[in-house]
């Protein structure tokens, strides 16, 4: 009997239960409001909705367990769509424009990334803001308030077209789950983000190249913001200077529902899973009864100050416990 007190203690120590415990009653609140909750075509057309975040979150996921934060990506999608619109307006091959915008986006998030190692005093937060800015008035320097559906509409396809039934989104995501989940959890590079994360001093003395690795993920964060920015442009049948804003807020708050933490060390892929269609799933609830953006802000809102206060309370009450049993023995 101990031993299954003991397995059901262990069971719900884990935040994944957690999240699961969220996601059943996210999806019994949304049948209960919608009649057409269940309805397959408009859950496959949901996923075309928020799913380009789910592109960019392992990104920004490995970026939380190093530590740190990047709230430029939105930006970084912006700027990478731009300018590859302008270059598909200037009669360049479709396959170079897709090329160029991975490019920038790529290099987009090394600057972040040589920002943070060659300055190590600057915060990332700082860094990220003003990247942030800086990128996203070069998008506009570059198209100001014009529209470029060329290069959109070459792209129709992954916003439309399905992979054995399945949206490419979804499909893409799929295989994206796949391959950070062995990178972040099977490889050595996935062992050493954990370990920068946890004591980055240690790391660098243990002989990690913590650098090295900052700027790599810093930049694969950069290119996943890219690559998701192909699929919004095929959605959106555009590229401007003002899309993608407020995607960031969004992406982090998957990321960190998902388990990964600001203070580095912690997060599983299976966890960010969850927070992605924990999110996108209200999103697409609250959608088909028309409640407003400003409240499913207000809702995502306080899902993450709940989630966030959780631990911390487990924490407390544990404390309170080791404190009781204390006085317990010294009475």
């Amino acid at each position: 009997m101990k031993q299954t007190n003991d397995k059901i203690k262990d069971l719900f120590s884990h935040w994944e239960t957690f999240l699961i415990l969220i996601f059943l009653l996210v999806n019994v609140i949304n049948i209960s409001l919608s009649p057409y909750y269940l309805n397959y075509n408009n859950v496959m057309n949901s996923m075309i909705n928020f799913m380009d975040k789910g592109l960019m979150v392992y990104g920004t996921m490995m970026v939380l367990i190093l530590g740190e934060i990047d709230i430029s990506i939105a930006s970084i999608i912006t700027l990478s769509g731009c300018i590859a619109g302008w270059a598909c307006e200037q009669r360049m091959p479709f396959m170079v424009c897709i090329l160029l915008a991975l490019a920038v986006g790529t290099l987009c998030g090394a600057f972040n990334g040589f920002l943070l190692v060659k300055f190590k005093e600057l915060n990332s937060t700082i860094v990220t803001l003003g990247t942030q800015i800086l990128f996203r008035g070069l998008a506009y320097m570059l198209l100001e308030d014009e529209s470029l559906k060329s290069y959109a509409k070459q792209l129709s396809g992954l916003a439309w077209d399905k992979v054995l039934g399945l949206p490419v989104i979804l499909f893409t995501f799929i295989l994206l789950t796949l391959f950070f989940a062995y990178v972040i959890h099977r490889t050595c590079f996935g062992r050493r983000l954990y370990a920068i994360g946890t004591n980055k001093t240690a790391s660098y003395f243990s002989g990690i190249y913590t650098d090295r690795i900052k700027l790599a993920v810093f930049s694969v964060n950069g290119l996943c913001a890219a690559f998701a920015g192909l699929f919004l442009a095929a959605k959106l049948a555009s590229v401007r200077a003002s899309i993608a804003q407020g995607f960031e807020m969004e992406v982090i708050a998957m990321a960190i529902l998902g388990g990964a933490s600001p203070s580095g060390g912690k997060g599983r892929v299976g966890g960010v899973i969850l927070g992605v269609f924990i999110i996108g799933l209200i999103r697409y609830g609250t959608g088909l009864v028309n409640i407003s953006s400003e409240t499913l802000k207000i809702i995502i809102g306080c899902l993450l100050i709940v989630v966030c206060a959780v631990p911390n309370l487990r924490q407390v009450l544990a404390d309170a416990k080791e404190a009781r049993r204390g006085r317990a023995g010294l009475l």
